[in-house]
């Protein structure tokens, strides 16, 4: 899966700063969007019991992607992130992507 997962890294390498650190509250779909890929934040969650709140970053598969790879996987996620809301003035759009590259699952 190395064209897909190469794929997967240009994308987050590709969001915008100001959509990773001006996250929404709420459900939004397609945060950020490109052919292969899109970012979703998919509402509050917590992540562990007394944690607090955290935005629940997601990345899925676009059903239109042209790439063999990622077409079998739409439109699944492949790349999350937890950033507790709390915190998250204290997060940068660096430390987002890079919890992101940790959390593929290409």
């Amino acid at each position: 899966m190395g064209q897909a997962k190469d794929a997967l890294t240009e994308f987050i390498d590709s969001i915008p700063a100001a959509k990773l650190t001006g996250i929404p509250t709420t459900a939004t779909s397609a945060v950020y969007k490109t052919k292969h890929f899109r970012m979703d934040m998919q509402g509050p969650t917590t992540a562990k019991k007394g944690q607090g709140k955290r935005y629940n970053l997601q990345i899925q598969v676009n059903r239109e992607t042209a790439i063999t790879t990622l077409k079998k996987l739409a439109p699944k996620t492949v790349a999350k992130s937890l950033p507790p809301m709390e915190e998250a003035k204290d997060w940068t759009a660096e430390e987002i992507r890079k919890d992101l590259k940790k959390n593929m699952m290409i």
